[in-house]
């Protein structure tokens, strides 16, 4: 593809995608999706073989996917004729070499990073990774395609499509997280943007490097994206720059939410549908399940995703009909589950609380990291190291969140920081497998 097809077609998508954005009823929202499905339904259905004997299914009756089921599917699914074995050698070759520019076809490849286990690989014709631009840039710029900025992407894996959209006075710079931190903050002074965009632990790291001296950018905006974004790390990031740090919700599934100015994440129904399955409803957490209205080489259709959402219990302020979040939790991976009082069974303990419990014991503490080793035993860790005043703080402070629970004191055993690289998403909150069935929850 020409640079002058990408940038047209990018802008192209990018005026449809500012027409969504007048969706302001739940009636209209709803109606578009619906418009989307029937007209998505017919296409994956005539494409591919594994969705084919849905097409006469509503939508609640097509398969409920997950990672493993989506990879083992993987060649029936896309409607492209791309073995897994096709896929995965290109996405390695491009992981080892760090050059993302060779595709098949028209079709890219990429990985995910695997948090939740083995990586997964997502596919992406040219029109659908224009969409994904011509949207992100419709929700993030809404000055337009003419604001004046330059947006330094802190990435763990590039595409060239942000060198062809951009121009004179929107620019773009890829900067691979997997080189020497050095390079990556030397390559940011030298660009000195005025939007930062990367992963939370990168850009909580660049914030560290500022406060010590060893690093000296002005971004006018900051946006974390890929990760959770801890209340750590916000309030790091938040005192170093003086801005709001906005959040992307974004997964290889797509594009699935971002803050509105008064900083709550919203749903991105325009693009996706997304049925709540229910965690615990009485607390508002749910994981979502995605349906993907765009993407047709690998239909995102019905993906259950392991993320914990918690619902806003009142409406935003800003009049949004979108879902609202109040958070983004974790994973259900960080669950952590422990007998209870009674010992009877087991009972779920979010990360949010235990991140509370921590920060809120010694608020010198500037790194965290818990790990249930057993099913009575959690390994905490912390940055600085627990003295016996930090820990006596620590150990009183779970011990009321328990008590608050009803869940019985587990052993704690205290042990040195792991070190963590930037190849990986962080995980601050390592739970066990979930009872089976959530049967003593």
């Amino acid at each position: 593809m020409s640079r002058w097809t990408d940038t047209m077609g990018v802008a192209l998508k990018y005026l449809h995608a500012r027409r969504l954005q007048k969706l302001r009823t739940r009636e209209q929202i709803l109606a578009h999706q619906q418009r989307r499905w029937q007209a998505m339904r017919t296409r994956v259905a005539d494409a591919s073989a594994f969705y084919a004997p849905c097409r006469s299914l509503p939508l609640e009756q097509w398969p409920l996917m997950e990672k493993r089921a989506w990879m083992r599917h993987f060649d029936t699914i896309n409607t492209a004729g791309i073995t897994l074995s096709q896929a995965c050698a290109l996405a390695e070759r491009a992981e080892r070499t760090r050059d993302f520019r060779p595709a098949l076809g028209d079709v890219s490849v990429g990985l995910s990073t695997g948090t939740s286990g083995a990586r997964g690989v997502f596919l992406a014709s040219n029109g659908e990774r224009q969409r994904w631009a011509a949207t992100m840039l419709a929700k993030l710029l809404p000055e337009g395609l003419l604001a004046r900025a330059r947006v330094a992407l802190l990435l763990r894996a590039g595409s060239n499509l942000y060198d062809t959209i951009g121009g004179a006075r929107l620019q773009f710079r890829y900067i691979d997280l997997l080189q020497p931190f050095e390079a990556v903050l030397q390559q940011l002074q030298d660009y000195a943007p005025t939007i930062l965009v990367g992963p939370a632990q990168a850009l909580a790291l660049v914030a560290q490097k500022q406060q010590r001296g060893d690093a000296r950018i002005a971004p006018h905006r900051v946006i974390s994206a890929a990760e959770v974004l801890d209340p750590l790390d916000q309030a790091s990031m938040e005192r170093t720059w003086g801005v709001r740090i906005e959040q992307i919700y974004q997964a290889t599934e797509g594009f699935l939410g971002q803050t509105c100015a008064y900083g709550t994440i919203h749903l991105n129904e325009d693009c996706v549908i997304v049925e709540r399955d229910w965690i615990d409803r009485a607390q508002r957490r749910f994981a979502p399940i995605v349906t993907d209205l765009y993407r047709f080489t690998q239909p995102v259709i019905r993906y259950r995703l392991n993320d914990i959402l918690v619902e806003r219990a009142a409406r935003c302020p800003c009049g949004s009909e979108h879902i609202a979040l109040e958070r983004i939790e974790g994973r259900e991976d960080d669950v952590v589950w422990l007998h209870d009082e009674t010992r009877s069974g087991r009972s779920p303990v979010f990360a949010d609380g235990l991140t509370r419990a921590i920060l809120n014991a010694d608020p010198s503490i500037v790194d965290y990291q818990v790990e249930q080793l057993d099913a009575d035993i959690l390994g905490i860790a912390t940055e600085p190291a627990t003295d016996d005043r930090r820990r006596q703080a620590i150990l009183a402070a779970l011990a009321t969140l328990f008590a608050t629970l009803r869940i019985a004191m587990p052993d704690i055993v205290f042990r040195d920081m792991p070190a963590h690289g930037l190849a990986s998403k962080r995980r601050r909150v390592r739970g066990l497998p979930a009872p089976r069935g959530h049967a003593d929850a």
